[in-house]
């Protein structure tokens, strides 16, 4: 049970409204009039300072940890100088029906149109679409891609907290002085100025957090001097002791490591436009921390009471997406992850007492944020991984599972040592990263296969919109084998991915030169070093991901034909291509047919599997073919977030029997209803498309019937598909247990069920605050009665 005052802690957070917090907007648009000729990351870097030194502050009577993003609880921040939809949508962000944000007073929402028209024209979101070629907006209209990164900065900032615990602020500092001091000595070059530039910016940035630190504690101060509680007067003159402390010198106590990664992570959010920043590997790097306070006299309850704290403060951070993510992304999902367990990097296993307390403590409570996952090895301390199922199954989505025998692999094939790829933390939905050695990039796009194939079965020519968009490749009516339509497809799939990367390439150099992530930088390695942000190459671990979606419906889709049209003679390409013109008007006979006579991915069958391994190797191969603007090189992640459903409603009729514009699967999960063998079958089939060809991973989403994953033998059960899976080079495993009638009655009775988390696709989201559509795709999910 959670102590009242983190209860307290949760009711304000699920009970206080969202709104839009303007302290930033207004700042960011008064230092901006300001006339200057300062080169741009000294001025990003003024910026930022002149946001924190006058941005407002405040301390919850309930915190024993200060920071905060905005100016109140539960509040957004808005990025004037980024996001252009804002001009068009700035007036429903109170009504949309997804992620919705009051405002505190019609003034307010009148003071952020004014702003916005300030920015008319001149926002990072104008500049990146300003780049796109006709060809280009015709893709992104049809839905062969989405654009990523165009309206935010880099993301995945995974800052080196392992050292920064050990050394804080000042010691990053002193590196840029020195650095500086060196240059001075040296003749003057480009070159040199850039980085000159560069060093003073993080000079400007790091010293600018602290003082932020430094008016938390300032407050702390000025409130203790006016508390009449003896108790509440000592934790405020804690808070601001801690807030001198940290971050500026290495924390010297449990709560100091708490308070200095999230002011960390705060100024992060702060600064840039962003959101997927991982806190890391927290049971190794905080766990001196752990044994010191044990040894000093804490209890594990007050230390658990600071990690609920921890958790909920990061629920607590917010990221205004436009209407359609918000769709694509509801419940506002961060990916802020937490991971535990795994190995370390001599290859023991690294699961400890703070590995146990802090999985303990998720037994009282689950945050949606951050994410917490629990990496798997072959060696792993058996008593840790089954606490950790037994967590899971408990029902409310975490943690997830991770493959270290997959990801270590992996990340040695993308040039990571193997001592550097055991120590690695997760970012977005599957994706492994090695913390403060990593310029990596999640959001490059999602590219839609199951649309590049619709394409190839129509001559490069749209069916919903009629536009020509493709090469020509072949009416499909005349192809008379499997191999004609393949060759199409990846002819295709050849076209776009080599838009797809042109277009990212435009968007990550528009990166370097308009929005630099300064913070970031300072953390990483070799940017400190080379004198150069991440956005420009300075760090030498750089690589990205194409989001891959459509895998379960395209690949049944082959084996539909193959087995329908080519083997069985049902029907022939083009009776096939007329049902799907017509979306099988009066022929659901024929519908049903495709559905049942042809095998289905999931149910670990080799007649449809091998397209599993084609699709997969063949986008992976495509997408090695290419280097991008940073020099860094392209991996495969198969998720779609619930992209699922806004790109299902731009997708006609599929041969897997799927009707025009509803629901594709999910991420790498089998089409809903279509699993009947049972997840040991289905995690066959996913990794049926080798880990290899998707070093991002395949996210896999599994629901189970709570009543086959009761207690002891519940945890065996899970165990058994999760060895099966990870033995066999699987990389990722997600679960919900829920029953429909939990689902159903939380939809009659939202009131009853507010703390009810489901897993979404890589996140996590409360069940009662996602609109009925998603509501119901969760509901309709395959549930696992069986192994």
């Amino acid at each position: 049970m959670v102590s009242e005052r983190i209860q307290r802690l949760v009711d304000k957070a699920r009970d206080t409204v969202p709104t839009v917090c303007l302290d930033r907007a207004r700042l960011v648009t008064e230092f901006c009039k300001r006339p200057s000729i300062e080169p741009f990351l000294l001025s990003r870097a003024k910026l930022f300072k002149y946001v924190l030194e006058n941005k407002r502050i405040f301390i919850d009577d309930d915190w024993l940890l200060a920071g905060h993003t905005t100016s109140r609880l539960r509040a957004v921040n808005i990025f004037p100088e980024m996001s252009g939809w804002l001009r068009d949508e700035w007036d429903i962000l109170d009504q949309r029906e997804f992620d919705n944000f009051q405002f505190v007073s019609p003034e307010e929402k009148k003071e952020l149109s004014a702003i916005l028209q300030e920015w008319e024209g001149r926002t990072f979101e104008d500049l990146t679409a300003m780049q796109y070629s006709e060809e280009e907006l015709d893709a992104l209209d049809v839905g062969v891609m989405t654009k990523g990164v165009s309206k935010q900065s880099t993301m995945c900032m995974n800052p080196d907290y392992p050292e920064l615990v050990k050394v804080g602020y000042r010691y990053y500092i002193e590196q840029c002085k020195e650095k500086l001091k060196s240059l001075a000595k040296e003749e003057m070059t480009l070159e040199k100025m850039n980085q000159k530039y560069t060093w003073q910016a993080m000079i400007i940035a790091m010293e600018a957090i602290i003082d932020f630190a430094h008016r938390y504690a300032d407050l702390a101060e000025r409130m203790a001097a006016t508390c009449t509680d003896e108790k509440r007067k000592k934790e405020l003159l804690t808070i601001a002791g801690d807030c001198r402390v940290v971050p500026e010198n290495p924390p010297q106590t449990f709560q100091q490591v708490l308070q200095l990664v999230l002011l960390t992570h705060c100024a992060i959010m702060i600064e840039n436009n962003g959101y997927h920043h991982p806190i890391g590997r927290l049971d190794q790097y905080l766990y001196p921390f752990y044994e010191k306070a044990l040894a000093e006299g804490q209890s594990e309850e007050s230390l658990t009471d600071l990690l609920h704290e921890f958790k909920l403060r990061f629920e607590e951070m917010w990221y205004l997406r436009s209407a359609g993510e918000a769709e694509a992304y509801p419940g506002c999902a961060l990916y802020m992850h937490i991971v535990l367990g795994g190995m370390k990097s001599d290859g023991t296993d690294a699961c400890n007492d703070l590995t146990r307390l802090i999985l303990r403590g998720m037994e009282d409570l689950q945050t949606k944020e951050p994410c917490i996952s629990f990496r798997f090895h072959k060696n792993v301390d058996e008593e840790t991984f089954r606490l950790a199922m037994k967590i899971a199954l408990k029902g409310d989505s975490h943690p997830a599972f991770f493959n270290d025998g997959a990801n270590v692999l992996s990340l040695q094939e993308l040039g990571f040592s193997l001592e550097e790829a055991r120590d690695y933390s997760l970012v977005g939905c599957t994706e492994a990263i090695v913390a403060g050695k990593s310029d990596y990039q999640s959001n490059t796009g999602f590219f839609n296969t199951l649309k590049v194939f619709e394409l190839a079965l129509n001559d490069g020519r749209d069916p919903v919109t009629g536009k020509q968009i493709g090469p020509h490749t072949g009416d499909a009516r005349t192809f008379t084998s499997l191999e004609e339509l393949k060759k199409s497809y990846l002819i295709q799939q050849e076209y776009f991915v080599k838009m797809f990367v042109k277009m990212f390439d435009k968007v990550v150099s528009c990166h370097a030169y308009a929005c630099p992530t300064i913070i970031g930088s300072c953390f990483v390695e070799g940017c400190i070093d080379n004198g150069k942000v991440m956005q420009q190459g300075g760090c030498p671990h750089r690589w990205g991901a194409f989001g891959v979606t459509g895998l379960a419906n395209l690949v049944d889709s082959f084996a539909a034909i193959e087995e329908c049209v080519f083997n069985k003679r049902y029907l022939t390409m083009d009776e096939l291509m007329n049902l799907l013109e017509t979306n099988f008007a009066g022929k659901e006979e024929l519908r049903q047919m495709l559905i049942n006579r042809a095998p289905k991915y999931g149910n670990d069958i080799e007649q449809v599997d091998k397209f599993t391994e084609f699709v997969a190797k063949s986008i992976n191969d495509e997408a090695k073919k290419y280097r991008d603007a940073r020099g860094g090189e392209f991996d495969i992640v198969f998720a779609t977030q619930s992209y699922n459903m806004v790109l299902g409603k731009i997708i006609g009729a599929t041969p897997d029997g799927r009707k025009a514009f509803t629901p594709v699967a999910d991420n790498a999960s089998p089409m809903i209803g279509m699993d009947v063998c049972g997840p040991t079958a289905v995690v066959k089939s996913v990794n049926s498309g080798k880990r290899c060809n998707a070093q991002g991973g395949y996210l896999l989403n599994q629901r189970f019937d709570p009543h086959i994953v009761k207690g002891e033998k519940g945890i065996d059960v899970l165990e058994t598909v999760l060895r099966a899976h990870f033995g066999n080079e699987g990389e990722h495993l997600q679960i919900n247990v829920v029953d429909n009638e939990t689902l159903r009655d939380a939809q009659a009775h939202p009131e009853n069920y507010r703390n009810l988390l489901v897993r979404v696709a890589g996140y996590s989201a409360f069940f009662v605050d996602l609109e009925k559509s998603i509501q119901e795709n969760i509901i309709e999910r395959t549930v696992q009665a069986t192994i």
